[in-house]
C-alpha cells in the first residue's frame, strides 16, 4: 500500500511510503473529515455515497459536501498524491453500501 493514513499528535497523517527520501516529501495533513474521505476512497466507494454518508454523519446539506470533496481532491493532486487502485474514487460507480 503506498500511501497510509496515520494519527498522532492529534492529526491525521498521509504518508506516502514509497518515497526514497531524498527530497523529502513531507505527511499531508488532513482532518477528521479528509480522514473519512481517504478511507471510503480507499474501500472504493462512489463520490455519491461519500457525499450521502457524510451529509447524514455530520447534518450538512449535499453541497456543502460535494464542495468539501472537490477541495480535498484537489487538495491530493496539488500535494502530488495520484490515484491508485487503492484509492481510486469511483465517479460513476462503486459500494454504495459500505
Amino acid at each position: 500500500m503506498r500511501y497510509q493514513l496515520r494519527y498522532a499528535a492529534g492529526q491525521y497523517w498521509l504518508l506516502d511510503t514509497w518515497q526514497e527520501g531524498v527530497p523529502y516529501k513531507r505527511p499531508l495533513t488532513m482532518n477528521e473529515v479528509g480522514a473519512d474521505i481517504w478511507r471510503m476512497m480507499e474501500q472504493g466507494c462512489s463520490q455519491k455515497h461519500i457525499v450521502d454518508v457524510l451529509g447524514r454523519e455530520y447534518q450538512v446539506s449535499s453541497e456543502v459536501v460535494e464542495k468539501d470533496l472537490e477541495q480535498f481532491l484537489a487538495q491530493l493532486a496539488e500535494f502530488g498524491i495520484e490515484e491508485t487502485e487503492e484509492n481510486k474514487l469511483s465517479l460513476n460507480s462503486g459500494k454504495e453500501g459500505i
